[in-house]
């Protein structure tokens, strides 16, 4: 039986490379023609809301995105954005490049290398029912919000950034589980804190700039959290997790 497994997943990833080969070889890619990775994805998203909890969470003498009107239309464009990318990993449809459909495609292979246990890959599959799932509108206010308010335009409703957050930890998890089995993980995953508040040093001062750049990198904490975080039980997961760090050691071989 394990070896029937081995040769199935070779088959998998044997073709998983050749359909690399011949896409990285085609006009569509190299016109630049194509969906964005699942990656690109995940941590656009990561970024986004980790800048407006930085901008949600820290008191500032000017208040900018009440005063002007850029601000004011940027962040409207930025929950535009974060619904966006919401949606793009939960499409349902099989010729959609989303989140749900490449877990479909893994997960019995994450199982069976034991990437991952029987237990949470069920809780996972619970969550990504259609119908009855954590990512409908009976069950998320998130989705409800993004399919309602931002896809339709049928009406409007009140929601909160920590309801978000209750999906996006459930994305994260499944993308973590994902990344760890199929990579050695991904280096310098987010921008700086200098980077993401680049340039805002006329509407805020330096001690509000570091109090911005902490509190964004709170939230990249509680990120790498919910990444080793089991989904069923909510323990931590001894795994790695799916952002990697290279150290050096020096070692004196005397002379």
């Amino acid at each position: 039986m394990a070896r029937e497994t081995d040769e199935a997943s070779r088959a998998v990833w044997q073709s998983h490379i050749d359909s690399l080969e011949e896409w990285v070889a085609s006009d569509k890619y190299q016109t630049g023609d194509y969906a964005e990775g699942i990656d690109t994805l995940v941590l656009e998203l990561i970024e986004w809301r980790a800048i407006i909890f930085a901008f949600e969470g820290v008191d500032t003498k000017r208040t900018p995105f009440n005063s002007y009107t850029f601000f004011s239309q940027w962040r409207v464009g930025a929950v535009y954005t974060i619904f966006s990318l919401l949606g793009k990993l939960n499409a349902k449809d099989a010729r959609d490049n989303s989140l749900r459909n490449l877990w479909t495609t893994v997960a019995s292979f994450i199982e069976g290398d034991g990437a991952c246990t029987a237990e949470e890959i069920a809780d996972i599959e619970r969550r990504l029912r259609p119908s009855q799932g954590q990512f409908t509108n009976a069950r998320s206010k998130a989705m409800r919000f993004r399919n309602t308010v931002i896809a339709h335009n049928e009406k409007s409703f009140g929601m909160t950034w920590e309801e978000l957050d209750i999906d996006i930890q459930t994305f994260v998890r499944i993308w973590s589980l994902i990344v760890s089995w199929s990579s050695f993980g991904i280096l310098q995953p987010f921008r700086s804190g200098e980077e993401a508040f680049a340039g805002l040093d006329s509407f805020f001062d330096s001690s509000e700039l570091i109090a911005l750049r902490k509190k964004r990198k709170e939230y990249l904490d509680r990120v790498d959290v919910w990444c080793k975080t089991h989904l069923h039980n909510g323990k931590v997961d001894p795994g790695r997790g799916p952002f990697a760090t290279i150290s050096v050691t020096v070692q004196n071989l005397g002379s």
